[in-house]
């Protein structure tokens, strides 16, 4: 009789670390799924600040090359004012998040896409990251310059256009 209690011993002793094993796989499992879940968050949220950044960057390199793009001639490809050219005026890194930066002049009245007559164009952020993540960004910038009562700028040079801040402006397209 005592032989028959050990060997129930034995398999009641399996039994409770099988239970016990099976438990610390789930939970190990949890704990593994919820840290990829964090990280492909921050990934996400990484890739949509990178889109903000380049935002950024092209409102600089818009103000820096207004003079010397033609008044951003050089930078806005024929197309249509309510779709962006299909090849992006340039590439930026951001924290090694590739981000391309679109524009497209806005409709501003002269029914011509390649000519910006004022003073603003729609800027697109694409940032794309690994495993298909893609954030994008569109902005209204441009400058902020005093006009006078005949809707043209004040006789102000390209140069002096230049020197002020490009702006961002809320989207009502």
């Amino acid at each position: 009789m005592a032989y028959n209690e050990r060997g129930m011993a034995l398999i009641n002793v399996v039994l409770i670390l099988s239970v016990l094993l099976a438990m610390a796989h789930i939970l190990a499992e949890k704990v593994w799924q919820s840290t990829r879940q964090t990280a492909d968050a921050n990934h996400r949220e990484q890739v949509f600040w990178a889109a903000q950044a380049g935002i950024e960057a092209a409102r600089q390199l818009l103000s820096d090359d207004y003079a010397g793009s033609g008044g951003w001639r050089t930078f806005l490809a024929a197309g249509t004012t309510s779709n962006y050219p299909s090849s992006p005026a340039w590439v930026t890194q951001v924290n090694g998040v590739e981000v391309e930066i679109y524009l497209r002049d806005n409709p501003d009245g002269d029914d011509d896409v390649r000519h910006d007559n004022d003073l603003k164009v729609f800027v697109l952020a694409r940032a794309r990251g690994r495993v298909g993540v893609e954030a994008m960004v569109e902005s209204l910038c441009g400058f902020s310059v005093p006009e006078n009562g005949e809707n043209e700028r004040s006789g102000w040079t390209a140069n002096e256009i230049a020197d002020q801040p490009v702006a961002t402006y809320g989207i009502s397209d």
